[in-house]
């Protein structure tokens, strides 16, 4: 496990691949900043953010998808103006966190409740439509589809739920059936937080306040555990030319062993990997449509 940047984040999270620019991006939480990552030069940019931000992805039309605390932004590709695109549904005290994107381009985005079981699952179409797809959640986390796009994992990080759930997909609505559990990682090291997809079909789990990631098969059986040399990685994902690096993020925020012993906590990290990573697809949101439907 090499680490790539020193960033010393206060939570660094959402790590996501551009192929087109061969940079990886990912984001500060609390530091209210999005990151690009050029492995070809070692060079990591800091770009401000106008809130925390929880999420970033890359958009078909150019430029960037960005979560922040309450909504979904547009931001052009030299990360200076933000554009409003949707509006979930929160209620107070809560903030929008993890997401990803399916197969049609529309953005599946989770949010989390500090003090009671009260957030929920959206997902936002092409037309810049928010739909609520589950509810009571805690720390929703850990999104990912399967390979052929009819699997959606979700977790839920919070220290009581500590669960990975696995849902049926039908691509084209979006709508979702049989939720069962995929993991539940009461037994096993740290929280499930982020996670991603590899071209096997196998989850990968970085397990928060345990210091390591965790792969499981498709079954849900656990096939391997690699250790990361800080206490809160916070999110995998697979970029470079093949596919084959895995980067993890991490937090250095609320650390239970001094920093002093993990002097990297909230770096960048990078793993040569035995598997390939599955492709993602860009953000389809329609700009135009969107930015009119929120008064942008």
């Amino acid at each position: 496990m090499e680490l790539v940047v020193d960033a010393r984040a206060q939570a660094g999270e959402s790590p996501w691949w551009c192929a087109s620019t061969q940079t990886l991006l990912w984001v500060d939480i609390h530091g209210c900043s999005i990151h690009r990552f050029d492995p070809a030069t070692r060079r990591d940019a800091a770009f401000d953010a106008p809130d925390l931000v929880g999420f970033v992805a890359t958009h078909r039309q150019g430029g960037l998808v960005v979560a922040l605390r309450d909504r979904v932004v547009h931001a052009d590709r030299l990360l200076r103006d933000f554009v409003t695109i949707a509006v979930p549904p929160l209620q107070p005290g809560q903030r929008l966190n993890d997401g990803t994107i399916d197969a049609t381009g529309c953005l599946w985005i989770g949010a989390l409740d500090p003090t009671r079981p009260g957030a929920a699952l959206f997902r936002i179409d092409r037309g810049g439509r928010c739909e609520t797809k589950v509810t009571g959640l805690r720390r929703s986390n850990g999104l990912a589809f399967s390979t052929d796009g009819r699997v959606l994992y979700l977790s839920d990080s919070h220290p009581d739920v500590r669960t990975v759930w696995a849902f049926d997909v039908d691509i084209a609505s979006g709508a979702l059936a049989n939720r069962r559990v995929f993991v539940d990682t009461h037994g096993l090291p740290g929280r499930p937080d982020g996670a991603c997809v590899d071209a096997e079909d196998h989850y990968w789990m970085a397990a928060v306040d345990g210091g390591c990631l965790l792969r499981f098969a498709p079954d849900g059986g656990l096939v391997d555990r690699i250790a990361v040399p800080v206490e809160k990685p916070s999110k995998p994902a697979f970029g470079g030319g093949d596919l084959q690096d895995l980067y993890v993020t991490s937090l250095s925020r609320d650390l239970a062993r001094p920093i002093a012993e993990q002097p990297h906590a909230g770096g960048l990290f990078r793993l040569r990997a035995s598997v390939k990573g599955a492709p993602l697809p860009d953000c389809a949101i329609d700009l135009r449509v969107a930015a009119a439907r929120t008064g942008s």
